[in-house]
């Protein structure tokens, strides 16, 4: 009965529907007419329009994309505390990432960066001084002193031409020349052809005026390692690397101070390169003496306390030092409070009476009895780098301990023709 009626009640409405085929366009009609004057159906149309020209406003962006975005931000929000260094991308960052998207943009950033580079070297060839080497000797009263000119030749010349430092890899040689007038005149006509090259630069110094600033630092030294009885203003000057520090610029780090007799065999870069190679509390390189000389200057202390190291020849005593080639980090001198407490005059006086001393031949003696005390101060030069030629201890009751002391194995980097002593040609 059930299914009778259901199928009943389908059938009526079927049969109202296909009863009436002529009246479908008018009820058609009619419905479309009832919502063109409904309320909600021009409601409807005004947020149609607003959502539509908002997409216009924002850039056609989808209203997925608008979801999209929203979730981002807040997304952005909440986790901006717990965003990892990795995960935040500066401007910079940003603007190289749309520069690799873009191939015309790729071309024009190579071009800038081959520019800046061009720029750079440029900059470097007409600034040398942005690395400069600086080296330092004296060169006073020259005037009639033939063999010192010649010494002083063979030094600069051998010194340039084994150098690589050069003014095309952004780098210079800075020599400081220690001279009086008529002993400037004479070196400029020895550079000048450097000079004139560019790969030298030049600065002189005044002795009267180095003496003058250098004097109360050095006075103590002077009356102790001075060749007279007193301490001569004149002398100051040979004491000069003992205060270097306190004279020269703040921003000279290295100085590179060399005797007039000397025949470089090897590059001078080499020297500079071994600073490097200093200790933390290293502010001096030198080489031992290569001679007798403090085992007789320092007799008494022998005698008094045998079996000392003071004055024993190499590899396990302490032969002292000889200051023809000398490397000073003049920013580990300023600061070091060891080294600069022993500048003074007391303490100076104090070692040499306990160590019986009194030497002549200035900064070199000084150096020595610090070693003896405080080795710590100073690197020790291989021999080759400044290979000592003379002999004259040998028969001066020394001979059969001399090779001892003068014993140099491997090849020669610097000659040092000290007491006048000829130098080699190869």
């Amino acid at each position: 009965g059930t299914n009778m009626a259901t199928g009943g009640g389908a059938k009526r409405v079927q049969n109202t529907i296909s009863a009436s085929p002529s009246s479908r366009p008018f009820h058609t009609l009619h419905m479309g007419f009832k919502m063109l004057t409904s309320l909600k159906f021009w409601a409807a149309i005004l947020v149609l329009a607003l959502v539509l020209g908002f997409y216009q406003l924002v850039g056609r962006e989808t209203f997925s994309d608008i979801l999209a975005k929203e979730k981002k931000m807040s997304a952005g929000h909440m986790g901006q505390d717990s965003k990892s260094k990795t995960q935040i991308k500066s401007d910079s960052e940003k603007a190289d990432e749309d520069i690799e998207l873009d191939p015309v943009n790729i071309g024009a950033e190579e071009q800038r960066k081959e520019a800046d580079k061009s720029l750079e070297e440029e900059r470097l060839k007409k600034s040398p001084q942005e690395r400069e080497y600086h080296v330092l000797q004296m060169f006073t009263k020259a005037g009639n002193n033939r063999g010192l000119i010649d010494k002083f030749k063979l030094c600069f010349n051998s010194m340039m031409q084994t150098s690589s430092i050069r003014p095309e890899n952004g780098e210079i040689l800075h020599l400081h020349l220690v001279s009086d007038p008529g002993s400037k005149a004479i070196a400029e006509g020895i550079v000048g052809t450097w000079q004139q090259k560019g790969a030298l630069k030049l600065s002189f110094h005044d002795p009267a005026h180095l003496t003058e600033t250098l004097f109360p630092i050095v006075k103590p030294m002077q009356e102790k390692f001075s060749a007279g009885k007193n301490a001569y203003y004149g002398d100051s000057i040979f004491f000069l690397s003992v205060g270097m520090h306190k004279i020269f610029p703040a921003d000279t780090k290295h100085v590179v101070q060399l005797d007039c007799d000397l025949k470089f065999r090897s590059d001078i870069r080499e020297l500079f390169d071994m600073f490097d190679e200093f200790e933390p509390k290293n502010v001096i390189g030198i080489a031992q003496e290569q001679q007798p000389v403090y085992r007789h200057t320092f007799w008494q202390y022998r005698n008094e306390h045998k079996g000392t190291k003071v004055g024993e020849p190499p590899p396990n005593g302490q032969p002292g030092f000889n200051s023809g080639v000398l490397l000073l980090d003049l920013d580990k001198m300023r600061a070091s409070d060891l080294y600069n407490s022993l500048l003074n005059g007391t303490v100076v006086r104090t070692m040499s009476e306990e160590f019986h001393f009194k030497g002549h031949l200035g900064d070199q003696d000084y150096f020595t009895l610090l070693s003896f005390r405080y080795p710590e101060l100073f690197h020790v030069l291989p021999c080759t780098w400044n290979r000592q030629l003379c002999i004259w201890w040998k028969d001066k009751g020394y001979q059969e301990v001399f090779d001892l002391y003068h014993h140099c194995a491997g090849e020669v980097n610097i000659y040092h023709g000290n007491c006048n002593t000829p130098i080699p040609d190869r």
